[in-house]
């Protein structure tokens, strides 16, 4: 478990020299030192090496905070994340004692839904499950939680957690106002009376050692005090006391960015004469932002970080010559391994879901814009096509063909994915270059930046009351960015 004294260390040993003093933080009061920019979990999974190699670096470079969630890529963040960490471990590259790991708890998506699904089948149901939409439920009932601890401590390969964070609940009041069950007075009654029920069970939890501090989560947090999603900090704080004059509820998340100010902008507590970040300061809870670079606006979603500008004719070379090259393997997966495949495999099965050459035909005029496609590629298609390819070897892992063939199909989608991917860059590249402009034209020097990234990261890392900034590291480049937004480098 982390510890005040061994996180400070880590800077000493690893990142002080490197680092602005800004860049180094005390996160609120539970004594740990972290890094500005910490290590977002969210779109990373352990069969990824990109995904291996990007942790790694981070981890090594001087980011000592990682957070990642039950949910994030159905348990394969978490996977990585204790890979990873026992690996530098063992090879004495870091002490578990110097990093901060946060987790998340409450959605009900994937193996968490078979797993409810199949106690309901058994009449042996969870309590208080909020059945919000078709494949995403959420519950953070004490018997669901802990549930989910264990199976998250499995994966993360630890025996303790630092931070344990209730993960968006108010997805009970989307599903109250959605739905039109409950007035606003009796929807915020039950919500915090849940909230209550998992903070005891929390407490229980610090009690006997398995995580060091809890929080929540929430992307309403910085709305207006009115909204019917609202999530209020002051009455948090209130259960929390109420709980324990003792209580370890010492962080909090949210979504904050250039387009995003809630959290610094709008009082919404103590009756509105104090904004989010203002009484979080003033109770010393430590602040963890995500979205920081993905801001959500009446437009759409629009992404604050620099584009590749690349010439029309070499995309459309790279497109062609990696979509035939997936039509050829799917043809090859037909023609010459699908008779040989254990009779257990449902073949239809699998010449069904390897037909992405059809699929991605059309792409590039298919989606609304790089937002809209690396949503889909992210998060749908490369996750699916992984995990299915992952089943298929674990059940092969003696045919060296069916493994030759996994290996080679999915390179080729990530290098066609790529190709797409620079098709819609093109389209971002100049937006971009629209808000660069004009941040460097603030007095913050954050022309000295170079890219739209760093920019933001930079920006958002100076506001008062930012402890860290969850930056999702899928790649080292975005490591790199990190490190440059918190090195002496770039500010002398």
């Amino acid at each position: 478990m982390a510890t005040p004294e061994i996180t400070s260390h880590y800077f000493n040993r690893i990142a002080f020299k490197n680092f602005t003093k800004n860049a180094i933080r005390q996160f609120g009061k539970t004594g740990w030192t972290v890094s500005q920019v910490g290590f977002g979990g969210y779109r990373v999974h352990h069969i990824s090496e990109q995904h291996i190699a990007a942790l790694k670096r981070a981890l090594l470079g001087g980011v000592n905070l990682i957070d990642t969630s039950s949910n994030y890529t159905d348990g394969g963040s978490e996977i990585l994340v204790g890979n990873v960490m026992l690996n530098l471990v063992n090879l004495g590259k870091i002490a578990r004692d110097e990093i901060v790991v946060v987790s998340k708890a409450g959605y009900v998506q994937g193996q968490n839904l078979k797993l409810v699904q199949e106690r309901e089948a058994k009449e042996e149901p969870f309590q208080d499950v909020v059945k919000y939409m078709d494949g995403c439920w959420h519950c953070i009932h004490p018997d669901f939680l802990e549930n989910q601890l264990r199976l998250s401590l499995g994966r993360l390969r630890l025996d303790s957690l630092d931070v344990y964070l209730l993960h968006n609940p108010e997805y009970f009041l989307h599903d109250a106002r959605k739905k039109g069950y409950l007035d606003l007075d009796s929807a915020r009654n039950e919500y915090y009376r849940r909230i209550k029920l998992a903070f005891e069970w929390l407490e229980e939890k610090t009690a006997q050692g398995t995580i060091r501090a809890y929080g929540v989560s929430s992307n309403t947090f910085p709305n207006a005090s009115d909204e019917f999603e609202f999530t209020s900090l002051e009455r948090l704080l209130e259960i929390a006391e109420q709980v324990s004059a003792n209580h370890h509820f010492q962080i909090i998340q949210f979504p904050f960015n250039l387009y995003e100010t809630g959290a610094c902008l709008t009082r919404n507590q103590a009756n509105d004469s104090k904004t989010l970040l203002e009484l979080a300061r003033e109770r010393q809870l430590a602040t963890l932002v995500n979205r920081p670079l993905n801001a959500m606006t009446d437009a759409g979603m629009i992404r604050l970080a620099s584009f590749r500008k690349t010439e029309s004719e070499v995309i459309e070379r790279e497109f062609n010559t990696r979509l035939q090259k997936l039509k050829e393997l799917e043809s090859l997966l037909t023609a010459e391994i699908l008779d040989s495949l254990p009779p257990e495999i449902n073949k239809e099965n699998v010449q069904n879901i390897f037909v992405v050459s059809a699929q991605m035909a059309s792409a590039r005029e298919r989606f609304k814009g790089w937002s809209h496609w690396d949503h889909v590629k992210s998060n749908m298609l490369l996750p699916q096509i992984s995990s299915y390819l992952f089943y298929l070897n674990d059940k092969l892992k003696d045919d060296p063909r069916l493994s030759i063939w996994a290996k080679e199909y999915l390179q080729t989608l990530n290098q066609l994915c790529e190709a797409i991917t620079l098709h819609y860059e093109n389209g971002a590249e100049k937006m971009s270059g629209n808000i660069m402009g004009q941040l460097d034209r603030m007095p913050a020097d954050l022309h000295r930046s170079n890219t739209l990234s760093q920019k933001a990261l930079r920006l958002l890392g100076s506001v008062d009351g930012i402890d860290c900034v969850l930056l999702g590291m899928r790649k080292v480049k975005y490591v790199y960015d990190a490190l440059a937004t918190m090195s002496e480098s770039q500010v002398q």
